[in-house]
């Protein structure tokens, strides 16, 4: 007795929450029967469970509210792993970008004949024609200042020069092209010093390139470097062509025929630099 008079306030709820225990069991028996009795039953059942009912979601997390909070969160969360993926890729790109780039800049050192051009970053966007890979569209045009005749490099030297170009795009002209004369010259040891010999090359039809040295004692061996001459207007000179793969002497007009091999490998070309 002593405790019950100094927990009033505990005792009345308590009182309170037998009397529901005991008025909820017994309306759940009556809420069946078609008594007024047994509506009131029902009312009252109904208005109980409702609270309670929405209590229990929220300590089992079935509240719709919640579960709706928590859907919105996971495609939050969804989203940001979405958009963290991209920058990822984007991030992998602009790297992969940067060092072809790089390689494309270096290449720009070998002379001075670039100098006082402007380059512009293209992408390989189509090729068209055969496997030889002649000739190949990129996403740089008149916007640009790319015009007919202008040069185009990548890192690994010359690739060739625009036929023709419009506002966002431009055909190329590979350096395999059989109708794409180029002058060329190669550097040998003639009596202890450097000597240039000049010739003309163009494309053998099967991706590589053909020349003959326009010196009739001009000579060149397997494994020589061949760079342009700058001969012919277009191609500033000193930029790599390719290799020597073969060098010999023709009987028709006594001079030295080189076969070249492109240092560009051209089915895995995707980027290029246009000088304008």
């Amino acid at each position: 007795m002593r405790w019950i008079a100094r927990h009033k306030f505990l005792t009345l709820i308590g009182a309170i929450v037998v009397a529901l225990v005991i008025l909820f069991g017994v309306s759940t028996t009556l809420q069946g029967e078609d008594t007024a009795m047994g509506r009131a039953a029902k009312g009252f059942v109904t208005l109980v469970q409702r609270p309670v009912f929405s209590l229990m979601d929220r300590i089992t997390g079935n509240d719709p509210k919640s579960a709706a909070a928590g859907n919105s969160e996971m495609d939050r969360l969804k989203a940001e792993v979405e958009e963290l993926k991209r920058e990822l890729q984007i991030a992998q790109l602009s790297e992969d970008e940067y060092a072809e780039l790089k390689k494309l800049s270096d290449s720009f050192n070998i002379n001075d004949a670039v100098a006082d051009k402007k380059p512009v970053a293209a992408d390989v966007i189509t090729y068209n024609g055969t496997d030889s890979f002649n000739l190949f569209t990129v996403n740089a045009g008149t916007e640009s200042g790319v015009k007919r005749d202008t040069v185009v490099l990548c890192g690994d030297g010359l690739v060739g020069r625009v036929l023709s170009s419009g506002k966002g795009w431009a055909k190329v002209v590979s350096l395999t092209d059989e109708n794409n004369k180029i002058g060329f010259q190669v550097k040998e040891k003639k009596d202890g010093k450097d000597v240039i010999f000049l010739g003309v090359c163009a494309g053998d039809g099967e991706g590589g390139l053909v020349g003959t040295l326009l010196d009739e004692n001009g000579f060149a061996m397997v494994g020589d470097e061949i760079v342009t001459s700058g001969l012919g207007g277009i191609y500033p000179a000193g930029i790599t062509l390719g290799k020597v793969t073969k060098a010999e002497y023709t009987k028709k007009n006594q001079q030295m025929e080189v076969s070249i091999e492109p240092t560009v490998y051209f089915k895995g070309l995707k980027k290029v630099m246009v000088l304008v």
